[in-house]
């Protein structure tokens, strides 16, 4: 085919040229032989190259937990070309050209299905009757034939599945930024994203398709299922910290009634100290007072001992033989 289809597609409005070889490679009949069973249908020595387009649409729908496929035809077209058949050993080529002005929406195709054209190559024995003349001959048995299945890509399909990508990615995508996850399966999913963007990037849109297929009928329930566990499990860590955050305000309020009896104990207590202060200030200036005084009066009482025992001293004296004698009286 040209130009060869990419990813087996082929595009609305593209015009594709096929080339069909037909080879011998040593054919058990000769012109005039019978071609088929019966002496009726004798071979001329010409080949029919016939194309055949066969269209045809598949999709599956789901109920429950299963799916269930389908596919129907919706047109044929036929492209015939007669040649002489090759000598043996040798092979003629036969070119056929067909341009796909019709997209999925003309043939009534949903966006969700596939617009598959079915290319078959065919070669077939031109036979006639005998009793008839060569100026007669029709399609005989089939000789030889081969085939290959494209798919049709228009705008239509290309803006779906980039519709699917996005929803895919709106799912997952915010999971590559979640860490420490315990019941959910991020690089599964996020692989998943990679295979389908990547199959985009190379313009191979069926196989996207079909990874998102894939994603939507089996992994994506599996997804809302871990997020589920997930958000469970988050909701009890989030309750077991607000339960640990309510016992902490607890214990500081605690605290807080602990402290301020303290800081009340610390004054009444700073206050006692005051007054004992002033009361020990005062008391000591007392006794220093008193201290003051008493020395002085020991002082005094020490000075008239003094003063008292030297005026005795001159008033008292010894007569002869040891005897006191009174100055003053004598």
């Amino acid at each position: 085919m040209e130009p060869e289809p990419l990813h087996g597609q082929i595009n609305s409005g593209e015009t594709i040229f096929f080339n069909v070889s037909v080879a011998n490679d040593g054919l058990s009949v000769s012109p005039g032989q019978p071609a088929a069973e019966g002496p009726a249908a004798l071979y001329t020595g010409y080949l029919h190259a016939v194309l055949g387009l066969e269209w045809r649409v598949s999709g599956s729908y789901d109920f429950g937990e299963s799916t269930t496929g389908y596919t129907f035809r919706l047109d044929d077209t036929t492209l015939t070309r007669v040649i002489e058949a090759p000598v043996n050993g040798s092979a003629a080529w036969v070119r056929f050209n067909r341009t796909f002005v019709r997209d999925a929406f003309e043939f009534g195709v949903k966006p969700y299905e596939s617009l598959e054209v079915r290319v078959s190559a065919r070669a077939y024995f031109e036979v006639y009757n005998e009793s008839l003349g060569v100026g007669a001959p029709w399609r005989g048995p089939l000789a030889a034939e081969t085939s290959t299945t494209l798919k049709l890509l228009d705008e239509t399909k290309v803006e779906y599945v980039d519709g699917k990508l996005m929803d895919m990615a709106a799912e997952v995508k915010p999971l590559k930024g979640v860490a420490g996850v315990e019941h959910v399966n991020v690089e599964r999913f996020t692989g998943y994203l990679d295979e389908m963007n990547q199959s985009v990037e190379a313009g191979d849109y069926f196989s996207a398709l079909e990874t998102y297929s894939k994603y939507d009928e089996k992994y994506r329930v599996q997804l809302i299922s871990s997020l589920t566990r997930e958000a469970s499990a988050s909701i009890e860590k989030t309750q077991a910290i607000e339960q640990l955050e309510h016992e902490r305000d607890e214990m500081i309020a605690s605290y807080e009634v602990q402290l301020g009896a303290l800081n009340a104990s610390y004054r009444v207590l700073e206050d006692k100290y005051v007054t004992l202060s002033h009361a020990y200030q005062t008391r000591q200036a007392e006794l220093e007072a008193a201290k003051q005084s008493l020395s002085t009066a020991i002082t005094a009482v020490f000075l008239a001992s003094i003063a008292f025992f030297f005026v005795g001293r001159r008033s008292v004296g010894w007569g002869k033989g040891g005897q006191i004698k009174d100055v003053e009286g004598e």
